[in-house]
């Protein structure tokens, strides 16, 4: 065997299970049991659940297959191979905020930071007694499977060599402020403390669905459709029968596009995130004014701080120390995050020397961020060209809480030794010298046009419920509107959760699947 499969996971995969779309030479048409479309958290484990029951199963994937041994240290080069629109698609409201998906085998959890959290019980509590989910998605339900996607994903806290100095000065200050903190649960088979989750795990450590549970389906038979992009899923006599796609050539010379026909024998099951899930339902011809309503996010927002002590965010876990102190009493949750050179110079204040004086000091930089679980609702809709648009604005409210969140986090900074920090807010000083200045950011702007806001936690948009009028998705994870036809990622999240939302839509993912794997197929009238 050659030596990269031994050392790579997403190496050495059976022949003839993988079908790049961009090289095909004729058009396809196969059938199978099921077809998942999407290969991230969801889909990845919707699939791999599946096919352990025993049923044929193919995985289409819009992106590429980017392998371990292909990640480099190019921030620009990893998110245009991997990133949906290289990183740059927007939410689209009273200001543009970047939202960051994954566009590859893997999804999301190939350039995420692979935090794993259990839903928390007041977020089933609320979904329970609001939406009507008291009897289908319940803390007992979901326990096994969250117990077995920790063992199978390494879940464990970071090894101190591995954690870094940027989590260990915040771990170490939040304790002294009276501030409940710890080092993150991930999912981690050897961490190295490369500080390269965003592009791509070099040591193949990192336990995304790329190199594990993609892998671990292949090798039980599933097949994968790489650089395929779903068009619409095919209907029947009121049941879903079969997805059609059709292959990716763009930058690939000579490349010509072929259509990809997946027939479904037993039904349909769709995880292509929160964004791009309920614009090919629409596409599919599944209507009304749920259809992409109550689009939810976790705003972040991030503020560095300069030390006289290195900090070397290129040493530790990219994300290595969390709190969730404030996130039922003020809704937010504080994180640290290494960022790359290319990253981090975006959010240094200054021009000219100023500026120079300040890129020479990166090693001393520390970025404690906060995500902000908020109240507003957004919208997803069909956009130019089949790609989604989505419209969402920050309310007030959330808007005070993000100003709370880094009041909060200007302070731990200061107090923990920093000479000066930078708020990157529009209106306040690029730079902020002493602890009392702070309060120049409790007395901040309100508009979200002044927050360098980003999203990558994205939430609901088919929204699951047993009231056709009020929800897309039926307590069963079929659509109402057609048989056969499910949906297994965050969009049929009824709200945000306020956590890292990945563990529990792996956990669904799979609770969903291992029902569906058990019941009878769904027979279509002739």
């Amino acid at each position: 065997m050659d030596e990269s499969a031994l050392r790579w996971p997403d190496e050495g995969l059976p022949e003839g299970s993988v079908t790049e779309g961009a090289s095909l030479n004729a058009d396809v048409d196969e059938a199978f049991d099921f077809v998942v479309v999407g290969s991230g958290a969801a889909g990845a484990v919707a699939a791999h659940t599946l096919v352990t029951a025993g049923h044929s199963v193919a995985i289409v994937e819009e992106g590429p297959w980017v392998k371990t041994r292909d990640f480099g240290v190019d921030v620009y080069g990893a998110f245009r191979s991997m990133m949906r629109d290289a990183g740059m698609q927007v939410l689209s409201g009273r200001s543009f905020i970047p939202m960051l998906q994954g566009r590859c085998v893997g999804g999301s959890t190939a350039v995420n930071s692979a935090i794993a959290w259990r839903i928390p019980e007041d977020v089933i509590d609320d979904w329970s007694h609001r939406f009507g989910l008291g009897d289908t998605l319940t803390m007992a339900g979901l326990e096994p499977h969250f117990d077995a996607l920790e063992r199978d994903l390494h879940v464990q806290t970071p090894e101190p060599g591995a954690l870094g100095r940027n989590s260990e000065l915040f771990i170490e200050q939040t304790r002294r402020s009276g501030i409940e903190s710890a080092p993150m649960r991930r999912y981690d088979a050897g961490c190295k403390g490369s500080s390269r989750c965003l592009t791509g795990c070099p040591n193949g450590a990192k336990q995304g669905m790329n190199v594990t549970y993609v892998p671990w389906a292949l090798s039980r038979g599933a097949r994968m459709f790489t650089s395929c992009r779903v068009l619409e899923v095919k209907s029947r006599n009121g049941a879903a029968v079969a997805v059609l796609a059709e292959t990716v050539t763009d930058g690939v010379p000579g490349a010509r596009k072929h259509s990809v026909l997946l027939r479904a024998r037993r039904g349909v099951v769709v995880a292509a995130s929160t964004v791009q899930t309920p614009v090919i339902l629409r596409r599919s011809g599944i209507r009304g004014r749920e259809v992409g309503a109550h689009f939810q996010a976790h705003p972040g927002v991030a503020i560095g701080g300069v030390f006289d002590e290195s900090i070397d965010m290129h040493v530790g876990a990219t994300q290595g120390a969390e709190s969730i102190h404030f996130r039922k009493t003020d809704r937010f949750k504080l994180e640290t995050i290494n960022m790359q050179p290319e990253l981090a110079a975006a959010r240094i204040p200054g021009v000219g020397s100023s500026l120079l004086d300040r890129l020479a000091e990166l090693g001393h930089v520390a970025v404690w961020a906060a995500q902000v679980r908020a109240d507003a609702e957004g919208t997803v809709r069909p956009g130019l060209g089949g790609a989604s648009r989505v419209s969402y604005s920050p309310s007030v409210a959330d808007m005070h809480v993000a100003r709370k969140a880094l009041v909060t986090i200007g302070h731990l900074l200061f107090d923990a030794g920093a000479r000066e920090i930078w708020p990157g807010i529009f209106g306040l000083p690029d730079v902020l010298r002493s602890r009392d200045e702070v309060k120049l950011i409790a007395d901040g702007p309100t508009d979200p046009r002044c927050y360098g806001f980003i999203a990558s936690h994205l939430f609901g948009a088919a929204r699951m419920g047993p009231d056709p009028r009020s929800s897309v998705v039926g307590k069963d994870f079929a659509t109402h509107a057609l048989q056969r036809l499910f949906v297994v990622d965050s969009s049929v999240f009824p709200t945000n959760l306020g956590v890292n939302p990945q563990h529990s839509i792996m956990a669904i993912s799979r609770f969903a699947a291992t029902r569906l794997a058990a019941a009878p197929p769904v027979r279509i009238a002739a």
